[in-house]
């Protein structure tokens, strides 16, 4: 189980809105509320959090569109 509460909260609020928004479980189980199934989710592993990847090695075309930058600031 996830030690950090606040990436648990996210996780399941997160899982819970995918449910609610029609995604399957993947699981079998007797609940029916999205929190709950997340939550049984998360603990059987089903559910788990990606590596982010790093800003740095990011190209200026991944994190920013032309149209969002300001020329006339500049």
């Amino acid at each position: 189980m996830i030690k950090n509460r606040f990436l648990l909260a996210m996780m399941i609020a997160k899982r819970a809105k995918q449910l609610k928004h029609g995604a399957k479980p993947l699981i079998k189980t007797k609940h029916v509320k999205p929190m709950a199934i997340a939550l049984e989710e998360i603990n059987a592993g089903k559910v788990f959090v990606k590596k982010e990847v790093e800003l740095d090695s990011m190209k200026k075309e991944e994190i920013f569109d032309d149209s969002m930058i300001d020329n006339q600031s500049l």
